[in-house]
């Protein structure tokens, strides 16, 4: 492996610090060790290279030989994927996702293996919460068979219900195909899967119909079965509610088997006449019988009486709307007139207000005939589901709702998405989507943890709900990310107003459990108004303009151009060039003279980076390090500046320094003082001959962290300058917060000095003040000589630009005695 390549890979590798990523030999022993490692496990490279990678099994794992089963995979197959428990150098346990991949050489032959570790401890964290909350709500419901199937019908999961109605315990049932509680007719004419089919195709499948026990019983059955889907529209499985209603049907049996006999055996009336009472009497639903001609309530059991406040003695004549509140007859008088209209069965199910208050009634009626063709009844057999559909309710609410805030998901979000586009496309209205993201959350959740972050998106949802329509819909999209949609708009400047509010309704401090909270929220807004846009194509849109709002500064809103469509794909296609430019070796350092005095001895250079794009040729940082700080990219990049340009530098004359810039994203990474450290001891630069020059953002963000991470570096014996000083929010204050070596003056002022007096005095001003607090000074953009010499009258030491030297590859540099 030749030295650049080498280089590449250890700052790729060592620059990633949410994954551990280590070599092993072709038996299982560590050969190198990443940072990302060494955070993960919290061992250093020299504790644990040359050992088995075993090392990070428990006890058990390491009995099993679970290691070696994985590198025998590996091994085999090219690959081998696992997630379980490893533990860390304290003996902590920690939740990982693990892949071993072969490695070749150019001849074929096993060389070792590549392993990849990351920490999914909070991931397994956040499944084990949402399978708590599943598990708690359907393990409380012991009335009904409750359980999930997965998309081709094996059973998931068995609760309580499901164990008390077919007598399996869980384990004898988990992984069984649920056609195991049909008959042999049924599975052998495929109905099991038939039920399924309608329920993938129509969403649900409802039915009545027998099913069977573990011991054989046989019971009937009202089974209902729901497709679930996941935020992608894929359907993952399905969920299953069973009920046993062989009593009920029992009793609707022995009705009919006595109705039969009492019409064959006349004279056997009524003793017929009183069995059916005592059936009547002890069925557990609502049993009302109706003479269809004259509406005379000819019976009510007992069940009627104490649900609907009938009187099972009821005086000779009495009718339905003399005997219930209005509501409930014109319910009952619905049912009876379309028996004695189409005959069969007919069913309807309402709300309504009932002696045991409000509640859910469903009701069956059916036409009775009696002994000649002028005498009908009508049979009203009613029941209270009031806690059944309950329960459909929780599991529906479960699926289409985020369980952290109660708020709609992106499957339902997306649901009304669709309609209210419909809507408004046929009135001529407008429909807006915006996109939200908090700003600050993550330091939030970091510094005070989940169960606090969880209780201000909480209550951030309910002041954003606060500001909204009935007919908006605010959903949550996981993390800090919401979605709203407002229908029915009539001009598109109704979705500025609504951002406005919803901005300034965040905007005051939150306070959650003993702390003041203070977040923003950057809005981006897509509009449905000239021509009709698909969903997601409205919903990219939004993140566009999202993404606008958070670049252009955060706590505000933005609407969707073109532009900003063409500017996201440009920004696509330069990071898939950019990424492949990392791999390739097209990026390399140019650097630029820093000269001192009179005679503008060398005393140092700038490392800039340039990329040798093999097509549009050389492209210079501002048009690729902002897509790299974007993506994450710049932690590599930053890393290979770092170690190129300490290993540039050690090779100079002893008195030249190197000056490398560092992105305000990399003080994001932990590992940035670490990478510095490696950079100066893999060198063997001495660590005052390196320079890092960073711009006031970084004081900006974070201030106090970006800060100890400074003193940090100081306290290497790295130099550091603040770049661009003059510009932007430049304030006396960050030269109190932190003891900088040097302050460089911004290449804006020196063009104008000639032409400006406010640019001469602000020039004047830096000096004066540098000279003061003993920093020493670098005027940048020095293009002529008039420049220099006016420079170095105002007391300016330090000197850069095209008029010493423009930026050259390393093998380029030229050593000059004067300007």
């Amino acid at each position: 492996m030749s030295e650049t390549s080498d280089v590449t890979y250890r700052l790729l590798v060592q620059s990633i610090v949410n994954y551990a990523i280590y070599l092993l030999d072709t038996d299982g022993n560590v050969v190198n060790w990443n940072f990302g490692a060494q955070r993960a496990t919290g061992y250093q490279a020299g504790e644990v290279i040359g050992k088995h990678f075993s090392l990070f099994y428990n006890e058990q794992d390491r009995m099993a030989q679970l290691a070696d089963e994985q590198l025998k995979v590996a091994r085999a197959r090219g690959h081998s994927e696992d997630e379980g428990w490893r533990l860390r150098k304290d003996g902590s346990a920690y939740w990982a996702h693990a892949s071993i991949d072969a490695v070749q050489n150019d001849q074929g032959l096993l060389i070792g293996f590549v392993k990849i570790t990351r920490d999914y401890t909070e991931r397994q964290r956040l499944q084990r919460e949402q399978d708590l909350r599943f598990r708690l709500l359907v393990e409380s419901v012991t009335d009904y068979a409750i359980y999930m199937l997965d998309p081709q019908g094996r059973v998931v999961n068995w609760n309580a219900g499901a164990h008390r109605a077919k007598g399996y315990l869980s384990e004898e049932i988990v992984g069984k195909h649920f056609s195991i509680f049909y008959s042999a007719q049924d599975r052998l004419a495929r109905v099991p899967e038939t039920n399924l089919t309608i329920a993938r195709v129509q969403g649900r499948f409802e039915d009545k119909n027998w099913r069977y026990r573990k011991d054989g019983s046989a019971f009937w059955a009202h089974v209902a079965i729901d497709a679930v889907h996941d935020d992608r529209g894929q359907l993952i499985g399905f969920v299953k509610i069973t009920r046993d209603c062989t009593e009920m049907r029992e009793y609707e049996q022995q009705i009919l088997r006595a109705k039969a006999l009492a019409e064959q055996n006349s004279e056997k009336a009524a003793a017929m006449s009183k069995f059916l009472d005592s059936i009547i009497t002890n069925i557990p639903s609502c049993v009302i019988v109706e003479d269809v001609v004259s509406g005379e309530v000819l019976l009510a059991n007992s069940r009627a009486e104490g649900l609907l406040g009938l009187s099972t003695h009821l005086p000779d004549g009495s009718k339905m709307k003399d005997l219930v509140a209005d509501e409930m007859f014109n319910f009952f008088a619905a049912l009876s007139n379309a028996v004695q209209r189409s005959g069969g069965v007919h069913r309807n199910e309402q709300l309504m207000a009932t002696s045991a208050g409000d509640r859910i009634i469903s009701c069956s009626a059916s036409m009775i005939h009696g002994n000649d063709a002028h005498t009908n009844y009508a049979l009203m057999i009613a029941e209270d589901v009031t806690e059944q559909r309950a329960a459909d309710a929780r599991i529906r609410h479960m699926a289409h709702h985020d369980n952290l805030t109660s708020l709609p998901n992106r499957i339902l979000f997306n649901q009304r998405l669709k309609e209210a586009l419909h809507r408004d496309r046929e009135a001529g209205k407008i429909t807006a989507v915006l996109g939200l993201d908090l700003d600050n959350f993550k330091n939030v959740n970091d510094a005070l943890g989940h169960q606090v972050g969880d209780d201000l998106l909480r209550a951030v949802a309910g002041r954003l709900r606060g500001v909204l329509r009935v007919q908006d819909t605010l959903a949550r999209n996981g993390g800090d990310e919401f979605s709203i949609v407002l229908p029915g708009l009539s001009q598109a400047s109704d979705a500025d107003e609504v951002a406005r509010r919803l901005i300034e309704t965040v905007r005051p401090s939150f306070s959650v459990d003993g702390h003041n909270l203070t977040v923003g929220v950057s809005i981006g807004i897509a509009v449905n108004s000239d021509e009709p846009l698909p969903t997601d194509t409205l919903l990219r849109h939004a993140d566009m303009a999202l993404y606008v709002a958070k670049r252009n500064g955060r706590d505000r809103y933005e609407h969707f151009s073109p532009e900003m469509d063409e500017a996201a794909r440009k920004r696509c296609l330069v990071e898939m060039d950019l990424r492949e430019a990392i791999t390739q070796h097209q990026l390399r350092l140019y650097y630029q003279p820093i000269t001192q005095g009179s005679q503008g001895e060398i005393v140092g250079y700038e490392a800039l980076m340039r990329w040798h794009h093999p097509v549009k040729g050389l492209i210079m940082p501002l048009d690729f390090i902002p897509v790299a700080e974007e993506t994450g990219l710049i932690h590599s990049l930053g890393a290979y500046a770092l170690h190129e340009a300490c290993r540039e530098a050690a090779s100079w004359p002893h008195d030249q320094s190197v000056a490398v810039n560092l992105s305000p994203m990399q003080f994001k990474n932990s590992a940035l003082v670490t990478t510095v450290e490696a950079a100066l001891k893999e060198s063997g630069l001495a660590p005052h001959r390196l320079e890092v020059e960073i711009t006031e953002s970084v004081l900006l963000d974070n201030n106090m962290t970006n800060i100890h991470t400074l003193q940090k570096l100081k306290n290497l014996g790295v130099r550091i300058a603040l770049d661009d000083f003059g510009t932007g929010y430049s304030s006396l204050s960050y030269l109190r917060s932190f003891p900088f070596d040097k302050i460089k003056i911004d290449k804006s002022f020196i063009s104008d000095m000639q032409d400006s007096r406010e640019s001469l005095a602000i020039i004047r001003a830096i000096t004066g003040m540098s000279r003061s607090l003993d920093i020493q000074i670098t005027a940048e953009g020095v293009e002529n000589v008039e420049q220099f010499k006016r420079l170095q009258e105002e007391g300016c030491s330090l000197f850069q630009g095209y008029y010493f030297g423009r930026p050259q590859p390393s093998e380029l540099l030229l050593r000059r005695d004067a300007p």
